[in-house]
Parts: C-alpha cells; sequence; structure tokens
C-alpha cells in the first residue's frame, strides 16, 4: 500500500471514530436524563474507487437508536409515565410532532398534559385537558386518563422502527415514515423510565474508541511524515 493510499484509509477510519466517539459521549452525558435512549454506531466498508478499487476505506453506518428499555422508578406522582414494550408519546412541537419515552408530565397554565418544555402530549384527537375541580387523575394501561372517574382522554401512543428514529436533544425524537401498527406499549402511571444507558459500559467504549482515533492519527501523521521526508529527498541536489 502506497503512503498515499494509507493516509486516506487511516483517514476515513479516523472520521468513522470520530463519530462514534461524539456518539459514545453524548451517551454517556445523558446516562441520568429520564428516558433516554442511546445511539449506536454501526460500520461498513467502502471500496476507496477514487483512488483503487482495491482500497477498502470503513465509513460509518447507521446510528441506530437503541430501544432497550431503562429501569423504571417508582414516584407516586400520577402524571409521571413509564411504558414497557416499545412506543413512544407523542407530543407536539412548534416544529411539528415529536416522540419521548420521558413521561415526567405536568400540568400547564391551561391544565393541559404536557412535557417539562412545556409541549402538550397527544391525546387521541387532540390534547388532554384535565378538569380545574378535578381531585383524582389516573391513567390506565392502556393510556385512558380518567379526572374522578370519568374517561377525559387517551394517550396517542405510537411505534416506529429504530431505523426510522432520530434524537432531537435528550429526550425527543423525529420520526420518518408512518408509525407500525400491533401492539401499543403499556403505560405504567406513577413511574419513570430511567436512561438505558450503561454508564460502565460506556466508559469502556470510550476508552476503546479514543485509543483508536488516537492511533489512527498517529498513523497519519507518520504516512505524512514519510512522504515530507521522500518529497526533500527527491527534491535535493543531484
Amino acid at each position: 500500500m502506497s503512503s498515499g493510499s494509507g493516509i486516506y484509509t487511516a483517514a476515513a477510519g479516523a472520521m468513522a471514530q470520530s463519530a462514534a466517539l461524539d456518539t459514545t459521549a453524548n451517551n454517556i452525558a445523558n446516562a441520568s436524563t429520564t428516558g433516554f435512549q442511546g445511539d449506536r454506531v454501526t460500520f461498513r466498508e467502502a471500496l476507496g474507487a477514487a483512488k483503487s478499487a482495491d482500497i477498502a476505506l470503513v465509513n460509518t453506518g447507521a446510528v441506530r437508536v437503541d430501544t432497550q428499555r431503562g429501569a423504571l422508578q417508582q414516584t407516586g406522582n400520577p402524571l409521571d409515565l413509564a411504558l414497557e414494550g416499545e412506543g413512544l408519546f407523542a407530543v407536539d412541537t412548534p416544529n411539528g410532532a415529536r416522540y419521548t419515552r420521558a413521561g415526567a408530565f405536568t400540568l400547564d397554565d391551561q391544565r393541559r398534559i404536557v412535557t417539562p418544555d412545556g409541549f402538550a402530549v397527544r391525546g387521541v384527537g387532540g390534547p388532554i385537558t384535565i378538569p380545574a375541580d378535578a381531585k383524582e387523575l389516573a391513567v390506565s394501561t392502556d393510556g385512558q386518563v380518567s379526572a374522578d372517574g370519568e374517561i377525559i382522554g387517551k394517550l396517542d401512543l405510537v411505534r416506529f422502527a429504530p431505523t426510522q428514529l432520530t434524537h432531537q436533544g435528550a429526550s425527543l425524537f423525529a420520526a420518518t415514515g408512518k408509525p407500525l401498527g400491533g401492539d401499543r406499549p403499556i403505560v405504567r402511571a406513577g413511574a419513570l423510565e430511567m436512561s438505558n444507558v450503561n454508564v460502565v459500559r460506556g466508559v469502556v467504549d470510550l476508552v476503546k474508541v479514543t485509543r483508536t482515533y488516537e492511533s489512527l492519527m498517529r498513523v497519519i501523521q507518520g504516512f505524512h511524515d514519510v512522504e515530507s521526508r521522500a518529497a526533500r529527498e527527491l527534491g535535493g541536489p543531484k
């Protein structure tokens, strides 16, 4: 392999590891964020046709959401909601519909169920508003919301494939395509889902990715030094 080809190969690997480094660091930073689901980076091999069809370069493949469920923490608050099984709460934002598993909901000044950022939680047919005189609030396992025993709405629960989801901030997802059919998740009232990020595993991954990235940068520097020395020697007096 020539030094030029080596630089391209090492640079492609370094770029892929840089993407993995950013993703791993973001996962660790959100290890205590309610409802956070970490991202996983996959890699794929691509032929470096620009230089030679025989040179294989590594590219970052898909960044995919890890949908493994986080642990549940009991709170006793009727507006703290967790989901068991695949699925998400739908919320309305200024940028359109978004989705979340972070169920630490509250009431706004209009007594609508909202996220901590003030985004209205979608009900089937529209936002869910709690009557001002309601004394007892309950949410059933299928998402029906009741005030003093009277059903006032039902949460809009949706499912997407992991490849349809991308993070927007720590707790929201944007989705492409239509929601999937099939069973909806079970709602657990009075509980919150914790982040599914394992901090110990995350730190180990961060160290491994950092070392790989640093090694590739040293390889690139080594090829650069070889080319610089060759240029000086070839360009010197005959």
